[in-house]
């Protein structure tokens, strides 16, 4: 089962007990976020449909009890209103894979510079090691590399220089597999690619990034 699968029977059933839904929700941190999401959406929407309905009133009945009826109005507005909510909710788009890239990538800009310095292999192992992954020696020339915080999980940050400059790689493990992706955005260009666990994002700025990508994606090992 992938993501997709996941969030659409979620959607419809956000308290299924599928032991396919379970065992993917086991292995996806996000999806079981998403599922978490679903549910606590789907108990405050029931709490809010639980209106008392007695019988049709007389109209001595409605003079003579106001507070009921203030009840009901409320019930059905708070009901209303979380339509509306849960509507714009899931219309809302939220930050895309590629933008949340974008934005660390500018956090660290200073990781940006063409250089022929090489970061000491025992320290890119040591990064590497985090995430469960080894780079086969001589694959690329590897300036910078940082084991950030990224979607409550540590990931590789890398900067490989290329003959036109510096490019970024993002290997990220922990996120569900997704389709290759095309990234044209705030002035970088880039891509995301599938990879045995997870993705790897390679970024870079007025810079051609096909080579890197191709190459780091053939040169990790994942252990």
């Amino acid at each position: 089962m992938n993501c997709d699968e996941f969030r659409t029977l979620i959607g419809a059933e956000p308290n299924s007990i599928n032991p396919d839904l379970l065992a993917h929700a086991e292995q996806c941190p996000d999806c079981a976020r998403y599922r978490q999401e679903m549910q606590a959406m789907d108990r405050l929407i029931h709490r809010a449909l639980e209106i008392d309905v007695a019988a049709p009133a007389t109209p001595f009945q409605v003079k003579k009890d106001p507070p009921r009826l203030w009840r009901m109005a409320a019930s059905l507005l708070l009901t209303a209103s979380l339509v509306a909510v849960t509507s714009l909710w899931l219309l809302t788009p939220r930050e895309s894979l590629a933008a949340e890239a974008i934005a660390h990538v500018q956090h660290e800009a200073g990781s940006l510079i063409r250089t022929d310095a090489a970061v000491d292999p025992a320290s890119l192992d040591e990064v590497l090691a985090h995430a469960r992954l080894r780079l086969r020696p001589g694959a690329a020339h590897v300036s910078y590399a940082m084991s950030c915080e990224f979607r409550g999980h540590r990931v590789p940050h890398l900067v490989v220089q290329s003959e036109q400059g510096p490019i970024t790689v993002l290997v990220m493990t922990e996120v569900p597999q997704q389709q290759r992706e095309e990234i044209d955005e705030d002035g970088f260009r880039g891509v995301i690619l599938p990879a045995p666990r997870g993705v790897i994002v390679v970024l870079g700025q007025n810079v051609p990034v096909d080579a890197v990508a191709d190459t780091v994606l053939g040169a990790f090992d994942y252990l």
